[in-house]
């Protein structure tokens, strides 16, 4: 890893929420290593703008999914239940997508009804939780105040700017801190849209200080079984819940 990294709002927000695709992934870099954090100074205000509405997005997903388990299935849930409620979570629609397939990973042989009220607990618990994380967070970065526009820089950054506007802001960001702080620093973000992309990776980093970018992810593809079973990946935790780190 790099000496320093600047976190986009995604790996913030995915480490605040347990119940968020990107939760393992981030919560997994952000404890990895000797790596200084670093991000905007209004990471206070990213948190708390955004906070209403993913809890509400989040808590939907789940509802959904707890009432299309109670109308779908009755007694106890077989492997077979499990992985037939697992492949009908909307990946696109469920913000809370990720969580809830691999909640389910180890729910053959229990009630319909002690899974489900189960659920009703997280739901009840993800805005204390988020409130946790985010002070825990704090402890790990500096938050930074751009010291110069950059506007050379800027002029440089035409795709991303015309693509993303606060991604391209992010970047200018990430810039003053590869520009001001010793050391090789890369920038964090959850974006695969962008940052994946690979016209919009060499404009950032030919027109930049940034040295790499770490996408911090999960795909769609993704899936719960396949990556338990994976013995090369030693790091994933069995505790859904994300508190085990």
């Amino acid at each position: 890893m790099a000496d320093n990294a600047f976190l986009d709002k995604g790996v913030i927000l995915g480490f605040c929420f347990f119940t968020d695709p990107h939760h393992r992934e981030c919560r997994r870099y952000l404890f990895s290593g000797e790596t200084e954090y670093f991000a905007t100074e209004q990471v206070e205000n990213i948190f708390r703008n955004a906070k209403d509405s993913i809890i509400e997005e989040h808590r939907s997903g789940i509802l959904r999914n707890i009432q299309q388990v109670k109308v779908n299935y009755e007694g106890e849930l077989s492997e077979n239940d499990i992985e037939e409620i697992q492949s009908e979570i909307d990946r696109g629609e469920n913000s809370a997508w990720r969580y809830l397939v691999d909640f389910y990973d180890d729910k053959a042989g229990r009630g319909v009804y002690e899974v489900t009220d189960e659920l009703r607990e997280v739901i009840r618990e993800i805005e204390q939780r988020a409130e946790a994380r985010k002070e825990t967070l704090y402890s790990t970065f500096q938050g930074w105040l751009r010291i110069s526009s950059h506007e050379s820089v800027q002029d440089e950054l035409t795709q991303l700017r015309a693509q993303d506007e606060e991604d391209f802001w992010i970047v200018i960001d990430a810039h003053d801190v590869a520009a001001n702080v010793p050391g090789e620093t890369e920038l964090a973000t959850t974006n695969p849209a962008e940052f994946a992309d690979d016209q919009i990776e060499e404009e950032v980093l030919g027109a930049t200080a940034i040295d790499s970018i770490q996408l911090v992810f999960v795909s769609r593809e993704y899936s719960a079984s396949a990556l338990r079973n994976n013995s090369s990946d030693g790091s994933v935790p069995t505790d859904v819940s994300g508190d085990d780190a």
